[in-house]
């Protein structure tokens, strides 16, 4: 990839979000030297007591809000600053910045280090009330409470309490995006799933995650307005220990390090900063292990492989999402390698996640979720669908598609919807499957002649939002989707046939983040995951006589998260297939076949620059393979292979 400045903003709401949920994304921007921004929006004072919640005298101690909330923020300056140069003591500068008339938040700069700065908006988690209660952030945006106020900590240079309006919330960020110009935008899950293990409705997350994250979406989308289109990344929270843990040990092991440094556990006695009695969040305690929810890193959308294909007139097309609006490139010609776009299409807010599908060579079919507003205040999600036209260079308009929970009058259910996952028959099918409320899976079909079927349910318990779908040479389509402890299958006995669920596939604990599975031909699908906790790439083969092995074997890789890119090497096995994953760098790991046809194996290099979700590969009208990521420096990048053949290296990175 070429040098590009790459600037990333987080959004999060308490002081330790991004250490638990965004590491390490986080960290990796930090030691690449990408502008690096932090937007905290509540003042984090929780209960004010900074005392190790496990401590059974805790509650003996009086709160003092005001204190948590400084030493809450001390503690993650001390983090960013040993993420950054490797000494937590590292001094800041710090300042007031009006956002809006009547709202300014306090900026932290590391000193020697202008790229990396912390935005601290202090509003109250629960502010008190003539009436003895407390105020909640989710109240201002859902316009329950007309404003609400900050807490300013000790030594702040914002120094009085701020009554502060949903628009001048949503303004200030704004403002911020357009100061800063972020190319990726990190922030939290606007629609978190239920725990499903329980009989009642229980939301699995924190409801200041979910409100900070409607907060910055309606701030990027007043951005895009201005003609701005960033890559828009969601984070699980708390659902993170529903989940195949998706990080290795370690991966774990150096995002304990900085979370033992936010919680103080390595703190002088003497605050460097001289604002705190204790530096850091002592809550935590002193095995920062202990919470599940921070042994994973997984997107709330799950990013898929198959968004680069061939279309019509031969031209590689690739696909993706910036600023909520469907974005593809195009080649300039078959084979050419040159590229043109992004061209950014489309209303509404469409998820990061698409699927993409189509007959082979033909216009490629997309369908995304779709957020929209309703009266009252409320949102919904539904699926939609748009079509390339027949000629490769544009799209209809996208047409819903309903949702598996539409008829249900709880809007929380609708909310839930999962990442779409799609494939065309060799009739021109469209199957379209969702993850529903009750984690499970729903489909709805497109005929041959136009007409959609209603949704179906296909059954199912505890899927994760991570399915794929493909076509096999028979003409039949396939589901794999993973659940809590194996891998999910639904399969065709013909075309156009009903859905079975295959009992006979047992795999290993996928890892959140992805599956992705591949016809090798012979009647044979082939998946690829990571393996939970160890991060491991796992094949699992289709014998010939439609059984699977017992056991995955297992091909290496370099760590990372997300789903792995695969594509069918003629005449090569399961580990001699054309693989290529998101490494723990954040940057591109790839393996290609050996010249050789008797030398099996993996072979994994790293390249390039840090990326965004997952990467996807393709062959070529040449029959050579590309293999594209998207950066977080919002652009398309691509290499292809030298020569069309199963051995030849990939040439150089390509915007």
């Amino acid at each position: 990839m070429t040098a590009v400045t790459r600037t990333v903003l987080h959004v999060v709401a308490h002081q330790d979000d991004d250490l638990y949920f965004m590491n390490p994304d986080l960290v990796r921007s930090l030691q690449d030297g990408d502008r690096t921004a932090t937007v905290v929006l509540t003042a984090g004072e929780g209960d004010g007591i900074n005392v190790d919640t496990n401590e059974p005298q805790r509650r003996a101690v009086p709160p003092d809000f005001t204190r948590y909330s400084t030493e809450r923020g001390c503690g993650l300056r001390s983090a960013y600053a040993r993420m950054a140069t490797g000494n937590r003591d590292h001094p800041w500068q710090r300042e007031p910045v009006d956002l809006v008339p009547g709202f300014a938040a306090e900026r932290f700069t590391l000193v020697g280090h202008d790229h990396v700065s912390l935005y601290f908006l202090q509003l109250h988690m629960g502010a008190p009330t003539e009436r003895g209660t407390r105020t909640r952030l989710h109240e201002l945006w859902e316009g329950a409470l007309r404003t609400q106020a900050t807490l300013p900590v000790h030594g702040c240079t914002v120094g009085e309490v701020q009554h502060v309006s949903r628009e001048q919330v949503i303004g200030g960020l704004a403002a911020l995006l357009g100061h800063l110009r972020p190319t990726t935008v990190r922030t939290m899950d606007p629609d978190p799933e239920h725990d499903g293990g329980r009989p009642e409705f229980v939301c699995s997350d924190h409801v200041d995650h979910t409100t900070t994250a409607q907060f910055a979406l309606a701030a990027l989308a007043r951005h895009r307005e201005a003609g701005h289109n960033p890559v828009v990344e969601h984070y699980r929270a708390y659902a993170n220990r529903f989940w195949g843990y998706n990080l290795d040990s370690a991966a774990a092991t150096e995002k304990a390090e900085y979370l033992a440094t936010y919680a103080g556990l390595d703190a002088p006695t003497v605050c460097p900063h001289g604002t705190c009695q204790t530096c850091g969040d002592r809550q935590l305690g002193l095995d920062p292990f202990r919470s599940t929810h921070m042994m994973s890193a997984a997107y709330r959308y799950s990013p898929t492989t198959n968004w680069l294909r061939v279309g019509p007139g031969g031209r590689l097309n690739a696909f993706g999402v910036l600023a909520g609006r469907l974005a593809f490139w195009t080649e300039t010609g078959p084979g050419s390698g040159d590229w043109k776009g992004p061209y950014v299409l489309g209303d509404g807010w469409i998820a990061p996640t698409l699927a993409v599908t189509g007959l082979p060579g033909g216009p490629a079919e997309l369908v995304g979720l779709r957020r929209q507003h309703v009266v009252g205040g409320g949102v919904t999600v539904d699926v939609v669908h748009t079509a390339q036209d027949p000629g490769g260079d544009g799209f209809n308009g996208w047409q819903s598609l309903e949702n598996p929970d539409w008829a249900n009058g709880d809007g929380r259910r609708q909310r839930e919807a999962g990442v779409p996952s799609a494939a065309v028959d060799a009739a021109g099918r469209l199957h379209v499957f969702v993850r529903n409320f009750d984690q499970g899976i729903s489909l709805r079909r497109r005929d041959t002649d136009g007409g959609w079927a209603p949704w179906e349910n296909l059954g199912g318990s505890f899927v994760q939002d991570a399915g794929t779908a493909l076509t096999t040479e028979r003409g039949t389509v396939e589901l794999y989707v993973p659940g809590k402890n194996s891998v999910w299958r639904w399969h065709q006995t013909e075309p156009g046939g009903a859905f079975l669920l295959d009992d006979t596939l047992k795999t290993g604990r996928p890892a959140t983040g992805g599956i992705t599975a591949v016809d090798s031909g012979g009647g044979r699908t082939c998946l690829y995951f990571r393996e939970a906790g160890t991060q491991q790439v796992m094949a699992y083969r289709q014998h010939a006589d439609g059984r699977w092995p017992g056991s995955g074997a297992g091909v290496g890789g370099h760590g990372g998260t997300g789903a792995v890119a695969a594509l069918w090497a003629p005449e090569r096995g399961a580990r001699e297939a054309f693989l290529a994953h998101r490494g723990s760098r954040g940057r591109l790991v790839v393996s290609l076949p050996d010249r050789d046809k008797d030398v099996s194996g993996t072979h994994w290099h790293e390249s390039g620059e840090m990326f965004a979700h997952a990467p996807a590969m393709a062959y070529d009208a040449t029959g050579a393979l590309v293999v594209a990521v998207i950066g977080t420096d919002g652009k398309l990048h691509t290499r292809r292979q030298l020569a069309p053949t199963a051995g030849s290296p990939l040439g150089p990175w390509r915007p």
